[in-house]
């Protein structure tokens, strides 16, 4: 079963090309890890508020093992105006 990681990142207006930069590379190394499928270059929002990182895995479990952490959900991480928002999407299947 599929599973995607969705993380929307609110950059402070003049931290928003590094930060691009630096989802850009995390993204590289996202792509070597074991159960990763796919992960997206950064998107970004018409108003350019919020940048969108989104990768695929093979499975939650591969997701979950690959030694990635997770900051705390009320964190406002340095150079970003607000906590990120975090989705952590299973496969919908019919039963």
């Amino acid at each position: 079963m599929a599973f995607v990681f969705i993380v929307l990142h609110y950059p402070e207006p003049e931290q928003r090309e590094a930060l691009v930069r630096s989802m850009s590379e995390m993204g590289g190394l996202l792509r070597d890890l074991p159960g990763c499928v796919a992960a997206e270059p950064p998107y970004r929002t018409d108003d350019g508020d919020c940048i969108v990182g989104i990768s695929k895995w093979k499975s939650r479990e591969a997701f979950l093992s690959s030694g990635l952490e997770l900051r705390p959900p009320d964190e406002i991480v340095e150079g970003e105006a607000r906590p990120r928002q975090r989705f952590l999407l299973d496969e919908a299947t019919i039963a």
